[in-house]
């Protein structure tokens, strides 16, 4: 009678050994799971690709990697992309102001494109922008768009023509809010933009 007591009691703890062994192997590979769905740099497949932008809103999007187009609509709006991987092109619809902000760590193997309705502007319209200090590619075919690069080390390439400081003749003063010769001042920001006055298309390049 004490033998088989004894054989019982063996039995259970044994069993309760293999659960406790068995639950620890599922958490593990839940944690292996959740890891893989990461790459190095701590980033996560994508599943939306379209955003839409409230007037004034300043979104902030990180540690996403977009494996098909992306689409931001709305105007007077900011949308920054952290520690991003875009694989497919990044498309700009915002009539007005809507900037598309690129960081450092952030990679982009498509193109920026504008697509808006508006052609007709001035210098001064509040126009769409791509902004980064890292080399872009901008499609900006029949619309306005402009690209903004934080770095003078880098190139633009607007429609496919590309442009560095090599190429500017022009600086923005903001002290007076003119556009002047470039004559060697400090810059630190290179400008391409395009739009149309009286039909007449504009491509403006200046550094500031």
């Amino acid at each position: 009678m004490k033998k088989t007591l004894a054989l019982t009691l063996a039995l259970i703890m044994l069993m309760s050994l293999s659960a406790c062994s068995g639950g620890g192997d599922t958490q593990s590979q839940a944690d292996n799971s959740s890891s893989s769905q990461q790459d190095e740099s701590g980033r996560s497949k994508a599943t939306e690709f379209t955003f839409e932008l409230a007037a004034e809103e300043e979104r902030t999007v990180e540690n996403l990697i977009f494996d098909e187009d992306v689409t931001i609509s709305g105007d007077f709006g900011v949308i920054i992309f952290e520690n991003c991987e875009f694989n497919g092109d990044i498309i700009n619809t915002a009539e007005q102001f809507t900037r598309v902000v690129l960081p450092d760590g952030t990679t982009v193997n498509g193109n920026c494109v504008f697509k808006n309705t508006t052609k007709e502007a001035t210098m001064d319209y509040p126009m769409p922008k791509f902004i980064s200090s890292n080399t872009l590619n901008i499609v900006c075919e029949d619309c306005i768009g402009s690209g903004v690069l934080e770095s003078t080390e880098n190139d633009m390439i607007f429609n496919g023509e590309t442009y560095s400081m090599a190429d500017v003749e022009f600086f923005y003063d903001a002290d007076t809010n003119e556009i002047v010769p470039y004559e060697g001042q400090d810059a630190s920001v290179l400008f391409v933009g395009q739009w149309w006055e009286n039909g007449e298309k504009v491509l403006q390049m200046f550094c500031e």
